[in-house]
């Protein structure tokens, strides 16, 4: 038994007692999680969730994709304090189920309108953050990736400032400020010999603002982060050759590309606005975002989409369409392409890096969602991706003759306890 699951199942066995006391209302346990499998038409490139994955679907069935499972633990310190706890175990960047330790918060709630929390917390600047791992909570058999693909940051080490008033008797606001930094369990695998991007450590500044009114909630945000980490190597290499070329053939603008490669140069602004509405068996949700990069070459990206349910009884059928686009900045190689094949390998080599920091593709989904069970929901979902063969940050491993092309499909049995 891995150290990973031996630490997990500790975990509920301290849980468990809490659990079973049922007088004491000051103790809550509660968890959630997910049994999925999931294949892929093509072998030619792998299908991830989210680029924190370090392998993806091809087309034998692969029960990684979505399968996660999380323990939460609500402690009523009375006074207005509570404490939460929340664990999840899922894949990660080591090619492990080791458990993550996603929410360890104290929360200070003075009067009905006002929360401040303080610890871990799930950044839910972001849509749907609180909830992202947990499958029971929403139609999709997985948030649309084309969407929640490029949002890797999960958790925030610091604070944040609720408010919630009503502003008539059918319209509600919320406002909330949360800062810190990222969490050190945010990292993205950068090859197959185990290097990664630690995520870790960024400063983070969100905000966000909910307005309800009747069957329609309306939702602003806003977040930006500073990475405090550098790119691994073989990236700072390519940024060490393009500098030793910038002083050989005295081209200040090389330099300038190698910094704007840096991980550390480039401040990653986020702005969303989306809906979402409800009457009856009707539910629709839009939600449109865009994430500036700054000055380097690591592109923007633009991203949305577009969901539709309708249910009728235990069953809720569902289409999903999303979309995501990279605003490329200008890539400058200055004359290395043509200087022989040493500086020719160094500006393929930046061009690749590039490429895999875009991401242009459409999805296309239809779904059908069974609670059979008030607590478990059987989902069946086919997804149609289609996009350009050179744009790589959504898929992993993608071999010569890759289209950009696949179709996916997923099963998973969600449920909550």
């Amino acid at each position: 038994m891995s150290l990973g699951m031996r630490a997990w199942l500790t975990l509920v066995a301290l849980a468990l007692p809490l659990a079973a006391q049922e007088a004491d209302c000051r103790v809550k346990v509660s968890g959630f999680g997910t049994l999925g499998l999931a294949a892929s038409s093509s072998d030619q490139a792998e299908y991830v969730r989210e680029p924190t994955q370090p392998r993806g679907v091809l087309r034998s069935l692969n029960p990684s994709l979505d399968s996660r499972l999380g323990l939460q633990v609500n402690l009523n310190l009375g006074a207005d304090f509570s404490f939460v706890g929340q664990t999840i175990s899922k894949y990660r960047f080591d090619h492990t189920f080791n458990p993550d330790i996603s929410w360890a918060f104290l929360s200070y709630k003075p009067t009905s309108s006002i929360q401040a929390r303080a610890g871990r917390l799930g950044f839910d600047v972001f849509q749907i953050a609180d909830t992202r791992n947990v499958g029971y909570s929403y139609l999709w058999v997985r948030p649309p990736v084309d969407f929640f693909g490029p949002l890797m940051l999960s958790s925030l080490d610091g604070g944040d400032l609720t408010w919630t008033g009503a502003l008539d008797a059918s319209l509600n606001l919320r406002l909330k400020v949360a800062a810190g930094r990222t969490a050190s369990i945010d990292k993205v695998p950068f090859d197959d010999k185990g290097n990664y991007v630690p995520l870790g450590g960024s400063k983070l500044f969100g905000a966000v603002a909910e307005l309800d009114w009747r069957d329609l909630n309306l939702r602003v945000s806003y977040a930006r982060a500073q990475p405090s980490e550098k790119f691994p190597a073989p990236i700072t290499d390519l940024q060490n050759g393009l500098n030793a070329y910038a002083l050989l053939l005295n081209d200040p603008r090389l330099a300038q590309q190698a910094k704007g490669m840096d991980f550390q140069e480039n401040c990653f602004r986020y702005a969303s606005a989306g809906l979402n509405w409800q009457r009856g068996p009707f539910r629709v949700e839009a939600v449109g975002a865009q994430i500036r990069t700054g000055d380097g070459p690591i592109p923007d990206l633009k991203s949305g989409y577009l969901s539709v349910g309708y249910r009728e009884g235990d069953f809720v059928p569902y289409f999903l369409a999303s979309r995501i686009v990279s605003d490329p900045h200008p890539l400058y190689l200055g004359a290395l392409p043509a200087l022989g094949p040493q500086a020719a390998a160094l500006a393929a080599g930046v061009s690749a890096f590039i490429q895999h920091q875009r991401a242009n593709q459409t999805t296309l989904a239809l779904g059908l969602r069974w609670d059979f069970h008030p607590r478990i929901a059987l989902k069946v979902q086919v997804d149609r991706i289609e996009g350009r063969a050179n744009d790589l940050m959504l898929w992993i491993n993608a071999r010569p003759g890759w289209e950009g092309k696949a179709t996916v499909g997923s099963v998973t049995l969600d449920f909550v306890f």
